[in-house]
Parts: structure tokens; sequence; C-alpha cells
């Protein structure tokens, strides 16, 4: 099958300043591709290249298997639609006069639009919920609202192919959600191509991911394969978490902020599970504190945001019972704490044996939330004994945060 784009060893630049260098791809029909990359990587060259505003220096850009230079403007516009970052209109037309341009490679020399037109861009504005709007002025609506609007023109021209370019980059987030349905809904009847910044929605709706640097591709893949923690340090320069989304099964990320360690605030040992603990993690690195934690399974959401974060963890493999040696080095990391935090989790069998060794501990106790208890009451008890031993409970984290900051 002929891709609905083919490059083939593209490069583009600014005088003699080259921005894509040497770069080729192919884009299947009905897929929606989502570009992301560092600001400068060449994205939006990219797009201008693929819609004909720039002409390349090396290389072909062929468009439904024939080369871009070879349609006619006319027949080019009824293939390929795009909607640039740019929002500002310098002339005062009506929203309906504006999408109404989406069909000007319709209609014929000195014939007026049909019903027909007129249909289709009612049918745009619709979609894109700019109907109420079709009787204002462009210069006097929000940016948001002119987004909708250029997205809605590029929609009556009715293209084979959408390009993109930050489609979402004006919108609140129900526009940005909204806009981003419809242009899921499009494919693959329509192959759609847009650049985006905000890596979980591009996670979210695109089917296959492009992630550039330096005017070049450095991988394109499905977004697991692509947004991974160490292709998005190389790429943008930043730590991130990349976690699986509980619904969609497709990964989400959660920048890390650049906390380090610096023992500024003593050794803090967290036992906690499901989640409960990687909030903390966070606020005690934050605040200068050493942080150990465990025991937990590999696939646990602690463990997963632990390692990332540098933390020496002790943990078993997936719903496997805490091994001797686990509970030897927990007993390590519980000697050498200044306090201990225990997060809410669920107490098992299977982990009630290395719960168990806090009864010895003499470092300072907190107990976060209520732990669920599935052991017949044994988890519970065990609970109650540390409380009059001394463990302090405590409600919520800004509580405990309270507690024991200098």
């Amino acid at each position: 099958m002929t891709p609905a784009i083919s490059v083939e060893q593209l490069s583009v630049g600014y005088g003699d300043h080259e921005i894509l260098k040497d770069l080729s791809l192919a884009v299947e029909e009905g897929r929606f591709i989502g570009i992301l990359g560092p600001n400068g990587c060449g994205k939006t060259t990219l797009l201008r290249t693929l819609s004909r505003i720039l002409e390349p220096d090396v290389g072909t850009v062929m468009i439904e298997g024939m080369n871009v230079v070879a349609y006619d403007t006319k027949a080019f516009a009824r293939i390929l639609g795009c909607v640039r970052q740019e929002t500002d209109v310098a002339f005062p037309f009506t929203v309906r006069e504006i999408v109404l341009m989406g069909r000007h490679p319709y209609a014929k020399r000195l014939s007026p639009l049909t019903d027909v037109d007129l249909l289709i861009v009612d049918e745009a504005m619709q979609k894109t919920s700019t109907l109420h709007l079709a009787d204002k002025l462009i210069t006097e609506i929000s940016g948001g609202e002119r987004q909708r609007v250029l997205i809605a023109k590029a929609l009556a021209q009715q293209p084979k192919i959408l390009l993109l370019d930050e489609p979402t980059s004006h919108l609140d987030i129900n526009h940005q959600l909204e806009i981003l349905n419809l242009m899921q809904k499009l494919t693959p009847k329509i192959t759609v191509v847009g650049v985006f910044h905000d890596l979980n929605l591009a996670s979210y709706f695109c089917d296959r991911l492009i992630l550039m640097n330096a005017g070049q591709i450095m991988v394109m893949g499905s977004p697991s394969e692509v947004l991974t923690a160490e292709r998005i340090q190389e790429s943008f320069s930043v730590q991130m978490l990349v976690h699986t989304h509980p619904l969609t099964g497709k990964p989400y990320l959660v920048p890390v902020y650049g906390v380090v360690a610096t023992m500024r605030g003593g050794r803090v040992h967290v036992i906690s599970g499901g989640g409960s603990g990687s909030q903390l993690y966070h606020l005690l690195l934050l605040r200068g504190y050493l942080v150990t934690a465990g025991v937990l399974a590999a696939n646990d959401l602690d463990a997963v945001t632990a390692v990332a974060l540098g933390i020496e963890v002790v943990i078993e493999p997936p719903f496997a019972a805490v091994s001797n040696e686990s509970i030897k080095r927990l007993k390590d990391l519980l000697a050498e704490a200044d306090t201990v935090i225990i997060a809410e989790m669920p107490v098992s069998l299977g982990n009630l044996a290395s719960l168990s060794i806090l009864k010895d501990i003499d470092a300072p106790m907190y107990l976060l939330g209520r732990c669920d208890d599935y052991t017949g009451g044994e988890g519970f008890a065990l609970f109650v004994e540390l409380v009059k031993n001394g463990a302090i409970e405590v409600a919520s984290v800004t509580d405990l945060m309270r507690l024991i900051l200098p």
C-alpha cells in the first residue's frame, strides 16, 4: 500500500542554518501520528515542508505517492489541510466566512457556493463547537475559539490528510479533549499528523509517535516504544517517571522535578504499598532526607517510583512471600533509620513477618492513614501494639510533615 506521506532524505534550512537533516519517514494511511521533541528540533519545519510552505534543500516529499511539487494548488488543498500555530487573523471576517474559505478548493470559477458547501461548513462548525460563534467577528473571539474555528476551516476542506501544529496550545482542557477525540474519530478515513508538547495527551490519543531531536527522528513507534524514561531524558534532558495508565494501558509521564537526597534531614525508611509512598518519597527528598523503602513487590507503583528516584529499596518478585534475605536487608535499613513511616497499605500474611520486625525498632515511628488488614486481625493487633509502644498516628501527609520537619 502506498504511504499517505513519504519523506526521503529530507534536509531543510533557513539560510545557512540547517534545521532538518537527512530525515526519512513513511506514514501509513489512516493513522493518528504525534510528533514530539524539544523546542527547535524541527517539528514545525517538518509540517511546513509537508504542506509546501517550505521547499526542501535536499530530498523529496511524496503525498499519496506523488511529489508535492506536481500538485496544482486546488488539488493539493483537496488532499491536505493544515492548521498552523498562529491563530491571528488580520481582517474582521465572521467565523462563518473563515470556515467557508475551506470550501475554496471545490469552488468553480465565478460560481457561488452550493447548499452542499453550506451544509459541510455547518457540520465542521458543529464538530468543533463553533456554530454558536458563526456570526461573530474572528477578531473579537478568544485565542482558543480562533483555534477551533481554524480547525473547522480545515475540516471544511474535507482533506485526506490533516496536519496540526500544536492543535491544543490555546485550548482549555475540555476543548483539548473534545478536539483530540474528534481527530481520533476522523481516523482511519483521514490521516492525522500533529505536533504536541503534552506528552500524555499524545500518548493517549495517537496510534504512533515520532520523537525528534536536533532535526532528526530519534524513534518512531507505539507510545510504549517511544515514551521511555531513557528516550525522554535524551531528548528533553529531563527525568520522567513513566507509568502504565490503569485504564488505557498506555504510558503516562510524571516529571521528577530534580529531587535529590542531600542528607540534611537524616535517614527515613518508608514502608508502603500500592502507590501510598510515592508522594512521600518526593516530599522527603525535596526536604533533604535520605530515603530508603521496602519491602515492595517489583510491580508495585512505589517500587517503580523508588527505583526511578534512585532510592535504596528492598524488592521481592510479584506475589512472592517476603524472603529471609529481604527481612535481613530490611532490618539493616531500619537499624540505620532516624525515622520510620508506615503509609497505608494492604497487610497480608505474605508481608506480616516483615512488619512484625517493627516491634523491635527504637526509632520514632509514624503510622500514616489506615492499613487494610487481610490477616484475620493479626495486622490490626500489630498496629495497636505499635501505637502502645509510642508510634504516632497521623491522618494526612501534611500533618506528618509538620511533625517530622525541624
